[in-house]
């Protein structure tokens, strides 16, 4: 019975129930909410007081930060330039003006550098609580540990011990959230597929290959050869014991929501907390591998639809664009669609191709989730790795 109870039987119970009976999605719908909103709550007090904790009592802030961020960018690089050149090569064959697409409005205000400062930097804690802004509790849970290492010994000693209690607290109550998983995927997933519009997600049959081509060389060989070549063992032991975050992002299509799954699946598989504090909160604003390869495939695929052909700079700006979008998406109101729009400008693309972006999202946005969380578990293993080889 433990077997049959699990995230996977969960998994495959709501891709069951969506091709059978597709009626009945909107009478569970609610099973799902829960769950999200339980994995949501537990979210932002345990990046606050996990950070905290390991960056207050040691250096990690420097060791394990600074690699983190380097291996962030450098994979997150080479996804975005393989979703470019997948991009041009499946894009030659697209006519131009093949869909007839609506133009779309959106009240969301375009991408600025005011809008990234206020992302990444939070001028009302409060507020950031409210918002759920990651990225805001990530820079204060840094400045707070920081702080700590200028006050008396006694009273950090304090602060720390009272940081690693509320986080065994948190992660105990992870542990009951978890035990009702496979009946909140088995009812996010079949919501999902019931009303998923498969049609207008198919219409496209290069881009699905291509999007499906690009995640594939990157989750399957890219990611798996590096964790190979940084640790000399087999990235098959580390998805099986991450399997529960990975089918979880999956089902949710959040990164943020992940986060105490990727926790505590890494943690059991014997990474050390004090890697997994820092790594996974920065991976879960920062480190976009799919998003890349998603986004940088769907403006290639939007220039050819509106015939403008694009020169070797602009595929390298698209390279940089997509990289930049992971970290400047998430704070800025309307999200994704405020971010195409503004990529859409600069390219010189008619504002009308949006609507090619609210017609896949939705498809793409659950398995493009499962990549960027499978980059932050292969990069946390990496670094923990290292530092202990260190």
């Amino acid at each position: 019975m433990r077997q049959l109870y699990s995230v996977p039987a969960g998994l495959l119970a709501g891709i069951v129930l969506a091709l059978l009976f597709p009626a009945g999605a909107h009478a569970v719908d609610w099973l799902g909410q829960i769950f999200i909103a339980l994995l949501k709550l537990l979210i932002l007090p345990l990046i606050l007081v996990s950070i905290f904790a390991s960056l207050a009592g040691g250096d990690n802030l420097r060791r394990i930060g600074g690699r983190t961020l380097l291996y962030y960018v450098a994979t997150s690089a080479v996804a975005a330039a393989s979703g470019v050149l997948i991009g041009l090569i499946f894009s030659r064959g697209i006519p131009v003006g093949l869909l007839n697409l609506e133009p779309v409005t959106t009240t969301a205000s375009a991408f600025s550098l005011d809008r990234l400062i206020d992302n990444f930097i939070p001028s009302n804690l409060f507020a950031s609580l409210a918002q759920g802004n990651v990225l805001h509790i990530v820079f204060v849970a840094i400045i707070a540990a920081i702080a700590s290492r200028r006050i008396a010994p006694a009273h950090r000693a304090t602060l720390i011990a009272g940081a690693q209690a509320l986080d065994a607290m948190l992660m105990q109550t992870l542990n009951g959230v978890l035990a009702v998983a496979p009946i909140g995927i088995a009812a996010l997933v079949y919501g999902s597929l019931a009303t998923m519009d498969w049609a207008g997600a198919f219409e496209l049959r290069a881009f699905v290959w291509a999007v499906g081509l690009a995640a594939g060389l990157h989750a399957l060989v890219l990611l798996p050869a590096l964790y190979w070549m940084r640790t000399r063992r087999s990235a098959w032991r580390l998805v099986v014991a991450c399997r529960e975050p990975l089918l979880t992002a999956l089902s949710t299509a959040s990164s943020s929501a992940t986060y105490p799954v990727s926790k505590r699946a890494l943690e059991t598989f014997g990474i050390s907390e004090r890697v997994t504090s820092l790594t996974l909160p920065l991976g879960a604003t920062l480190n976009m591998h799919g998003s890349a390869i998603y986004q940088s495939i769907l403006l290639i695929f939007m220039s050819q639809l509106a015939g403008a052909d694009l020169s070797l700079f602009q595929a390298m700006f698209i390279v940089l664009l997509t990289m930049a979008s992971s970290a400047g998406t998430a704070g800025i109101p309307g999200g994704g669609i405020a971010m195409m729009a503004f990529m859409l400008a600069l390219l010189g693309l008619p504002p009308t191709y949006l609507a090619l972006y609210l017609i896949v999202d939705r498809f793409f946005d659950y398995p493009i989730t499962a990549i960027n969380v499978w980059g932050d578990l292969v990069v946390a293993a990496i670094v923990d790795r290292e530092t202990r080889e260190d």
